[in-house]
């Protein structure tokens, strides 16, 4: 009877280790907002699981306490008890063979079955399953545990302050809550994972990157460049102000006195149908809407909710000096998340898109993102004042170059193939792994 009740005392040990490495597990790799949904439709273990995970630092710290107390108890009950099990089976052995034999042969008999149990039982499998299933195991172990910190509370401060103090000796700070979310390069990374394994659509995963993105990307890097803004006169008649929005397809237009460097309004294409064909006399400044100017710096997240609060659509960028770099409009943040929209004004247009040549080589527009190059062909090419890829090209040559001109920048080659006046229209990139990658070189194809 008493073998047999220490038997039972090993097994209920081994649960018990169970019991707390599957709580530790599942704690840490538990989803709160899976919980919260189910403590929302009135579940209460999920409830009490969300306690535990608001006093985690607790009861991870309770959980390994009884995990050691459990360990130390299960060393020092089970290996006795498995040694005396173990000796009978020497009971027909000459005298000194079975006492040498019990001694050395049954001790590491027992230790070796006591060690299998604790790590497969104990450890392995409650791990496995907490792993498997965070939730679900949390909200059966929480109730139990936050009952077993709570009576143990003393201990468990003390062997936390005793823990944070021993960090700090070494210049180590404890671990906050901000520790353990997740940031937005993390997520970027789990979405990654999740892709790869086939557990979330390409498309759906591109959308969630660009809605991360919109926290580094500046107004500069999503607005429409100067030079491609359609935009009319505040002294233009009716007639010609008619002409530009049939020949630009937008529904919004820029108004401007003298030049872009001086916008004062925004005009409506739908705000012209009053005067079409009537005998109201016509003037810009009656139907054109006051405009809203951003800096070039202004993250896109921060950019969107101004254009919320203001129910505006379109915002003009300046630089320091208050000159006009381009305007931005919901249009081009939403396409940051969602990819290239087009609606029936939209033609296709071979000179915006990315070509590959006879040779081998891309020939890209010089407006592309410098950060969509990178991202496209896993380059590595900083950029500067600059967002696009001709940007880089004038930086790197200092000046504005001539057709065939090229530069050699962090190994990958730019050759000037197209000009619009002073603007760099289409560039051909020869990449690293096509050529032998030197030191950035300048020089004229004439030459």
């Amino acid at each position: 009877m008493d073998v047999f009740l220490k038997i039972c005392a090993i097994l209920a040990l081994v649960g018990l280790n169970a019991f707390f490495v599957a709580a530790e597990f599942a704690l840490v790799g538990t989803r709160s907002i899976r919980l919260q949904a189910l403590a929302a439709a009135g579940d209460r273990k999920a409830r009490l699981a969300l306690t535990a995970i608001a006093q985690v630092d607790d009861c991870i710290s309770g959980s390994q306490l009884g995990i050691t107390l459990a360990s130390l108890a299960l060393g020092w009950i089970g290996e006795s008890t498995m040694v005396e099990l173990i000796k009978h089976l020497f009971h027909g052995l000459p005298s000194a063979l079975a006492m040498l034999s019990s001694h050395a042969v049954a001790t590491t008999l027992a230790f070796a079955c006591i060690t299998f149990l604790h790590i497969v039982l104990g450890e392995q499998a409650p791990k496995l399953l907490a792993l498997v299933s965070p939730e679900d195991i949390s909200r059966w172990v929480a109730r139990p545990l936050l009952l077993f910190t709570y009576v143990f509370w003393p201990v468990i401060r003390i062997q936390n302050k005793s823990a944070y103090g021993f960090l700090r000796l070494f210049g180590v700070q404890p671990p906050s809550h901000m520790a353990r979310v997740h940031s937005p390069e993390e997520l970027l990374l789990l979405l990654s994972e999740s892709r790869e394994h086939g557990l979330l659509d390409a498309a759906d995963a591109e959308m969630i990157e660009g809605v991360l993105d919109l926290s580094r990307i500046s107004a500069r890097q999503a607005m429409t460049p100067r030079t491609e803004i359609r935009a009319v006169e505040r002294q233009w008649p009716l007639e010609k102000i008619v002409e530009t929005v049939r020949a630009s397809g937008f529904s919004r237009l820029p108004v401007y006195e003298e030049d872009l460097d001086h916008i004062v309004g925004i005009l409506l294409a739908k705000d012209l149908l009053d005067y079409l064909g009537a005998q109201t006399p016509f003037r810009t400044d009656h139907v054109m809407r006051e405009p809203f100017f951003t800096p070039a710096g202004m993250p896109v997240d921060d950019l969107m909710k101004e254009l919320q609060q203001r129910n505006a659509h379109m915002a003009i960028v300046v630089d320091e000096y208050g000159g006009t770099l381009g305007l931005v409009t919901l249009e081009d943040v939403i396409e940051w998340i969602v990819g290239d929209i087009f609606d029936e004004f939209d033609r296709a247009d071979d000179s915006e898109a990315v070509l590959a040549t006879s040779e081998g080589h891309l020939s890209v527009p010089g407006d592309l993102p410098l950060e969509e190059l990178n991202e496209r062909y896993k380059l590595h090419l900083s950029a500067g004042d600059y967002v696009t890829v001709a940007g880089l090209v004038l930086s790197a040559l200092g000046h504005v170059p001539s057709v065939g001109q090229h530069v050699q920048v962090d190994g990958v080659t730019f050759q000037v193939t197209a000009m619009d006046r002073q603007r760099i229209e289409r560039l051909e990139i020869t990449l690293p792994d096509t050529e032998d990658t030197t030191s950035a070189t300048t020089s004229d194809a004439a030459e």
